[in-house]
Formats: C-alpha cells, structure tokens, sequence
C-alpha cells in the first residue's frame, strides 16, 4: 500500500523571513542598540504584522545569540563584550583560513571575478568619501568568498560568526580611516588567493582579523582590554 503524506504549508512563510530578517538588521545597524528592551506586542504593532511572525523571529534572534530573553518581559539586545570578542576573533581566525584554504583550491574564474569586483567598488566608494554602503560590501566579500570554499557547512558557520561580530563592527565600519584598513585586508586577501598563495592567504585572513579586534577595541571598547 502506497504511503499517504500530509504537509501543512504554513503561510505566509515570506512575512516570517522579512520579520527576521528585518529585525535582524536592526540590531545589526544599531537601531535597536545594546541593552535596549524589545516588547513583542509592541514591535508587531509597529512593524504591522500579527504577533505570531514576531515572537518566532525574536525566539531565533535569542538562539543566534543576539538577544537575551527577559522572564515576564519580553527581550533586550545582549551587551557587547570583550571576552565575547576575543572568542569569535579566534574561532573566525581558524574558520576563515580554512575558507581561504578550500576556495584556493574550487574558486571559480566568476568568483574570483566578484570578489575583484566588490574590492573595486568599494575603493572607488571610498575615493569618493562615501562610507554608508561600506558594510554591505564587506558583508559581500566575504559571502563570494565563503560561497568560493565549496562548503555549505562552513559557509553556514561562518556567517553566523561574522553576524556575531557585526554586533560590535558596524560602528567602526563608518569611521572612513576602519573602512580604508578593511580594504587593504580584503585586497591582501584576494591578492593571495589570485596567486594561489595558500601560507600567505591563510597570513592575510590572521592579518586582517588581528585588525578588526584592534578596530572595535579602539571604537567600541575605546581601547579597553577587558570586560
């Protein structure tokens, strides 16, 4: 006897998506800051939409670590710290080089292109004294290049590793002088992977983390090295 299979399509999946991915953003970007209290009834009523889409983003927000769940409350963005930092900078550091390693190896000439590309335009951007547009193209580098290692599953740890870090980054990435040494790290980088230079690609990727930490140390710890 043939098996019967049901399937609820639960609707409308797009509106769940652009609620996370919306909320997500705004943490991300600051507008929701740290240590700031997030009430699901009332952050539906201003995005318009139900409770339902809001509390599923909110309770994944709290899994990604984002945000800390307040009992009773509702939530509140969870505080940078430096230790936290420290953390993601060396798991990124082994992550990344590993990404570096494997897409020397699989990088496609539309890739390689792309990461060129995005290098390029952010240069120019920067030439121009434009730095609203710098950390999506920093997001972009690294997505081409994460994509580029061939892996699905590193690609999904490393993004979720940069998201972490983007908590503390996107304030230095406004500042023209951070902005300028994230280019010369993503061009060192793309350099080495043009050349097939797996030792001086992997040096680039440690290179260029070692100066994100110092970056959002001088930015957001104001040159604090602890707590």
């Amino acid at each position: 006897m043939e098996k019967e299979f049901k399937l609820v399509i639960e609707q409308p999946v797009s509106i769940r998506e652009q609620v996370l991915n919306g909320i997500g953003q705004m943490i991300l970007s600051g507008q929701i800051g740290p240590l700031e209290r997030i009430f699901e009834g009332k952050l539906a009523k201003q995005l318009g939409v139900s409770r339902t889409p809001v509390r599923e983003a909110l309770h994944i927000l709290e899994m990604q670590g984002f945000l800390e769940a307040l009992p009773r409350i509702g939530y509140q963005v969870k505080e940078t710290r430096w230790d936290e930092l420290t953390q993601i900078c060396e798991i990124r550091t082994i992550t990344e080089t590993l990404v570096v390693r494997w897409a020397i190896e699989k990088i496609t000439p539309e890739e390689l292109s792309a990461l060129e590309a995005n290098v390029n335009e952010a240069e120019a951007e920067l030439k121009n004294g434009i730095t609203e547009r710098f950390a999506s193209l920093d997001a972009g580098f690294h997505d081409i290049l994460f994509r580029a290692s061939g892996s699905r599953m590193l690609e999904e740890i490393c993004r979720l590793l940069r998201r972490h870090m983007y908590l503390y980054r996107m304030r230095a990435l406004h500042e023209p002088d951070s902005a300028r040494c994230t280019l010369e790290g993503h061009r060192a980088i793309l350099e080495r992977i043009r050349e097939r230079d797996v030792p001086g690609a992997e040096m680039a990727v440690r290179n260029h983390l070692e100066f994100v930490k110092r970056d959002i140390c001088q930015n957001v710890f104001e040159g604090r090295s602890g707590s």
